[in-house]
């Protein structure tokens, strides 16, 4: 199943134990229906990302090497980003990047040791930090760690 096409997403940087994140949630929400007329999935969006390698958010370990084909591209001055997913996924945001001075070093310091970089996301309420926070209360949420370039 391919990522519903969004024109929009929006994006927040947070620091979750020691660990910098980014957090990207559509502004969209899209179901498929089976040929069959019936649902075949209510959330598309985390679908696609579950399919391609993202689990789901159980606890804030995030262990693990980047997964293969996922790729975080931080500009220069940290100001955007460009986030893919392997084949049969792509580009699933470009676009600005806020982020203080702490995210920005431990996202310094996991590129010079090849770490990669921890993606966040999930379908909520609103695209607000909030709504994005009870999102991985409510275990609504997957992650995966991508390659990191900067």
């Amino acid at each position: 199943m391919a990522t519903p096409e969004i024109e929009q997403a929006m994006t927040w940087t947070a620091v979750i134990g020691t660990t910098p994140v980014v957090i990207v949630l559509p502004r969209f929400r899209s179901v498929h229906i089976a040929e069959s007329g019936t649902l075949a999935t209510a959330d598309a969006w985390t679908t696609a990302l579950t399919e391609h390698g993202a689990q789901p958010m159980r606890d804030t370990d995030f262990l693990g090497d980047p997964a293969p084909g996922w790729t975080v591209t931080i500009g220069a001055g940290v100001t955007t980003v460009r986030i893919t997913g392997p084949t049969g996924l792509g580009e699933i945001y470009s676009g600005g990047l806020e982020a203080d001075t702490q995210w920005r070093e431990r996202v310094a310091g996991l590129h010079h040791i090849g770490a990669g970089l921890v993606l966040i996301s999930g379908t909520a309420d609103q695209l607000t930090p909030d709504a994005a926070l009870e999102m991985m209360e409510a275990e609504r949420a997957v992650w995966i760690r991508a390659t990191l370039w900067m």
